[in-house]
């Protein structure tokens, strides 16, 4: 037994040299771009499902992805209004604050609710396309060389396929058959562009039986559109999403390669202040100047109507909302206005000898502030309620003089009318006793006369 124990022993001591060794070679250092940057692999899978649709609606989805919180109100608004057709979509969201990408992806229900169902995905594509819009489109091109090698990708019924070479870029362009019909594509993505190097699973779109099957895609019913719906495309030569400045009236009648070589479009650029959501790390980290500098916001003040301009500071890695920083800046206010007023008061007062006060700590002096600015919200609410007591009061009291108005006005009609019946019955009283005395001289002078008639 003592050699069995001495055996473990040993054999346990060698085992915890040994461990830390394995532990540190096994360890590889990671490199900042691997944290980052989403990898090949990473990023073809996102695209699998989107790389073979017509490059207008590509152009809105990957617009469409930077504002996440507009294309899930769009998602819930749409699920609630499944009755409307897409014209009548367009004229029902024409006020709404949304970004025109995200109105235009209203009329496609699927893929609308698809992108809403999956955040992971929406936020990723985001991520990716304000990392770097050039390597997304990259990326896209790529796919769609593997599907037209396969034999996958070519013009029919529902999309015209066009291939030229731009710069010494081959690139393929997928535009409707018709401009005002757009029909949505459905795949296999691991059977469309033919063998799938990568280890990651391509993401895959699931569609109804309903739809029709042709080839290796099953097509959704057709969608009517109006000219609306292309203000945007891609400039495949520079890589980069390119939209109208105006509203299209017309369709564009041409080549849908050249149509956005017009001077009427211009470099799409993402509109950080219409986001309201906090972006990633990986997208703060490729531009900190952009996507986490200090922004000013727009505070308006409720009585005057003023507005005061605040830098809000966001952090790298964390950044607080407009609601957040707007309450601040109330509170902000409001300590003002109560600094103020105790200036006021102070000014008024008289004079008095300077006291020396000892610092203390940062967190009494914390504490008296909060005390301070507990006790001011507690005068302010017993001013208020006083405030309200005050207008009840005056309230009542201006009831109850309307109502003695009221009852003295009635009392003195009673006494007019109790007058006028007094003087009245009066009158016919004296009338009464005139008649009386009257009646009785007449009597007495017949009397004297019949007498006077007897003697005679």
């Amino acid at each position: 037994m003592k050699k069995l124990t001495l055996a473990l022993l040993v054999a346990m001591g060698t085992l915890s040299t040994s461990f830390p060794m394995l532990a540190s070679a096994s360890v590889e250092p990671e490199t900042s771009v691997d944290n980052y940057q989403y990898s090949d692999a990473e990023l073809d899978s996102l695209l699998a499902p989107i790389a073979l649709y017509p490059d207008t609606l590509l152009t809105h989805i990957m617009i469409a992805a930077t504002y996440p919180l507009d294309v899930v109100a769009a998602d819930r608004w749409r699920q609630s209004n499944l009755h409307l057709t897409p014209e009548q979509v367009e004229q029902a969201l024409d006020p709404v604050t949304w970004d025109p990408s995200v109105k235009a992806l209203a009329a496609f229900t699927d893929i609308l609710h698809t992108m809403a169902e999956d955040l992971n995905w929406l936020q990723q594509l985001g991520d990716n396309v304000l990392i770097s819009e050039a390597r997304v489109l990259d990326r896209v091109q790529l796919l769609r060389q593997h599907a037209l090698n396969t034999g996958n990708l070519q013009s029919n019924d529902y999309l015209e396929v066009e291939r030229e070479i731009e710069q010494e870029r081959s690139v393929i362009v997928i535009a409707p058959r018709h401009r005002d019909v757009v029909y949505v594509p459905y795949y296999d993505t691991l059977i469309v562009f033919g063998l799938w190097s990568h280890a990651i699973a391509p993401v895959h779109w699931h569609h109804r039986v309903s739809y029709r099957h042709r080839g290796n895609f099953f097509w959704a019913p057709q969608v009517r559109l109006s000219s609306f719906f292309y203000f945007g495309g891609i400039r495949w030569s520079n890589r980069h999403v390119v939209i109208h400045r105006e509203p299209v009236r017309h369709y564009y009648r041409g080549t849908p390669n050249k149509r956005v070589y017009s001077k009427g479009y211009q470099r799409w650029q993402h509109n950080a202040d219409h986001r309201r959501a906090r972006y990633s790390n990986r997208v703060v980290h490729s531009a900190p100047k952009r996507y986490s500098a200090n922004r000013s916001v727009k505070v308006r003040s409720n009585e005057r109507g003023n507005t005061r301009v605040i830098n809000a500071k966001s952090s790298r890695h964390t950044q607080t909302s407009v609601s957040q920083n707007n309450h601040r800046n109330i509170q902000h206010n409001n300590q003002l206005k109560g600094q103020t007023s105790r200036n006021v008061n102070v000014a008024n007062k008289p004079l008095k000898t300077p006291r020396t006060v000892t610092p203390r700590n940062s967190t009494t002096t914390r504490t008296v502030t909060t005390t301070k600015t507990v006790k001011r919200e507690s005068n302010k609410a017993s001013g208020q309620k006083y405030q309200q007591g005050a207008s009840t009061h005056v309230k009542r009291a201006q009831t109850r003089d309307t109502r003695t108005a009221s009852n003295r006005s009635s009392m003195s009609q009673q006494r007019a009318t109790r007058n006028v019946d007094r003087s009245t019955s009066r009158d016919r009283s004296v009338s009464r006793e005139k008649s009386v005395s009257r009646q009785s001289n007449v009597n007495r002078n017949r009397s004297g006369q019949s007498k006077s008639h007897s003697q005679k």
